[in-house]
């Protein structure tokens, strides 16, 4: 979607139910209110993807929100994170049942190491699911198997872990988008010749998140999936998902800050957001003793 025609569409702080197109949800006035529409529309949901941009704080207090509306109607979904990948599941659950504060939480689950944003962002969700007795996942790939994926391709991926691969039928442009949105996130700068090798890894981080919430849908009725909105673009995380497990009911929120410049044509909802000032992100990239990664 251009840039153009999102504007187009956001002009108005709501668009009508069923008119083309997701629902819009503009920046400012009664978040609480907006929490509590977005949770009687996801009602029926089996699977709720609050898809954010992980460095923006507005996301994560509206994913918060969100949540918290949930659990007000009764609702008592398992949370799923994106941040978290399987192997670490047993330290997820040793932290929520020793009842650790947020700084030793962060600790116990290594999560400045791994790379991600200010867990002080993240750390009001836990706080609820702790609060209320819910589940929490951990989804993602292994981050060394996507790396090495990643560098080597998805022949490269440990013996018999061949279920990794994506499990869409072929389609040369849905391929093409996706290594387009690849290429453009790497400023440019990558060689040809790696960029299939990152789609690969790209679809099996989906994959292997689409099985753990398949999973964990054995067990629970209904999952809140914390995830970077670039995981719900077509060819994604709910794709793979609907391939393993048909007729999954999925709702798709995605956070986009405003004024925007892309967002999911696979989103049920978007909620604008005031966005936030970051440094070039190709300059680290730029830089010729910097790995490319």
């Amino acid at each position: 979607m251009s840039r153009h025609r999102l504007a187009g569409r956001l002009a108005s702080a709501l668009v009508a139910a069923g008119c083309a197109g997701p629902l819009v949800l503009g920046a400012g006035g009664d978040d609480a209110a907006k929490a509590r529409a977005i949770v009687e529309r996801a009602r029926g949901a089996e699977v709720v993807y609050l898809g954010e941009q992980h460095d923006n704080p507005h996301h994560h207090v509206h994913q918060r929100r969100i949540l918290e509306a949930m659990l007000a109607i009764g609702a008592r979904p398992a949370l799923a994170f994106e941040m978290l990948d399987a192997g670490q599941q047993a330290a997820v659950d040793g932290a929520l049942a020793d009842g650790l504060a947020q700084e030793s939480f962060s600790e116990r689950l290594g999560w400045t190491a791994r790379g991600w944003p200010d867990f002080a962002m993240y750390w009001p969700l836990f706080d609820v699911a702790a609060g209320h007795g819910l589940a929490v996942v951990a989804v993602d790939l292994d981050p060394a198997v996507a790396r090495r994926i990643a560098r080597e391709g998805l022949a490269a991926a440990a013996a018999g872990d061949a279920g990794l691969g994506s499990r869409l039928p072929p389609d040369t442009e849905r391929e093409a988008g996706i290594t387009r949105t690849i290429k453009e996130g790497h400023c440019g700068l990558l060689p040809a010749s790696r960029l299939p090798f990152l789609v690969e890894a790209w679809h099996a981080r989906n994959v292997a998140m689409a099985r753990r919430i398949a999973q964990a849908l054995e067990r629970q009725r209904q999952v809140v999936v914390i995830v970077g909105s670039g995981h719900q673009e077509a060819g994604g995380l709910t794709a793979q998902l609907e391939a393993l497990r048909p007729g999954t009911r999925q709702f798709v929120v995605e956070m986009v800050e405003d004024p925007p410049a892309m967002a999911s044509e696979t989103a049920d909802l978007i909620w604008l957001t005031p966005a936030v000032a970051r440094p070039d992100p190709c300059a680290p990239l730029r830089r010729p003793a910097q790995p490319l990664r």
